[in-house]
């Protein structure tokens, strides 16, 4: 966890959100891409410090949503294109993240923004919100698509969903179907160290063709 001030203890129910991420196809791991489409560093979730929403405003509604639910548990589920054939079009929830801690960061974001718009960096999606929320930490995982959670069309229709998860669709998982996603990782070895060491070869592979975006570390 980082180690910054005014970081509240918090508590939530037993249910988990599912944030979608976009994993990168160059490597086994579902590492996150080290930047978007339009070159602007991506550094959540922050394997590296265990936050999600500290570094870059991801998924600002969500995470206010969760706080305002009180719910305990993000679930980080992909698409996966990455190099292991066996595992390509499948949607893996590919690491767990249980909320510890909390920092309202809206104006964190802001002010980061401000300091970087000269460069073209987008507005902060809590631009137009009125708070946000960050948080932090200390059983936050990640784990190789073998032993990764498969969020199956035939599970998604005996849990009564419709159809295949989209990025579109907000799932959030009652006691029970979080407790049986939680179960699965139990006993199976994480890959922290490895996607950390994925993502710093990753940004290394980019500054080194000097196509790393500016201010790679510094986020909002």
């Amino acid at each position: 966890m980082l180690n910054a001030g005014n970081w509240q203890d918090y508590r939530g129910k037993g249910e988990g959100v599912l944030i979608h991420l976009d994993a990168s196809k160059q490597h086994e791991l579902a590492v996150r891409e080290p930047m978007d489409d339009r070159g602007n560093a991506i550094l959540e979730p922050n394997y590296e410090t265990g936050t999600y929403g500290y570094l870059q405003c991801a998924n600002a509604k969500t995470r206010l949503a969760t706080m305002k639910n009180r719910r305990r548990y993000f679930l980080f589920g992909t698409r996966y294109q990455g190099t292991t054939e066996a595992y390509r079009g499948k949607f893996l929830i590919i690491g767990y993240m249980r909320l510890d801690k909390i920092l309202e960061v809206r104006k964190r974001h802001v002010h980061k923004w401000m300091e970087m718009q000269a460069s073209g960096a987008p507005a902060p999606e809590c631009m137009d919100m009125d708070e946000c929320f960050s948080f932090s930490s200390d059983e936050m995982n990640f784990y190789a698509p073998a032993d990764a959670f498969e969020l199956s069309e035939d599970l998604m229709k005996k849990w009564g969903y419709k159809g295949k998860v989209t990025k579109q669709m907000k799932l959030t998982f009652t006691e029970d179907k979080l407790a049986v996603i939680l179960e699965h990782f139990k006993g199976k070895a994480h890959k922290n160290q490895e996607y950390v060491a994925a993502i710093k070869e990753m940004e290394e592979s980019l500054a080194a063709s000097k196509q790393s975006p500016s201010n790679t570390q510094a986020g909002w």
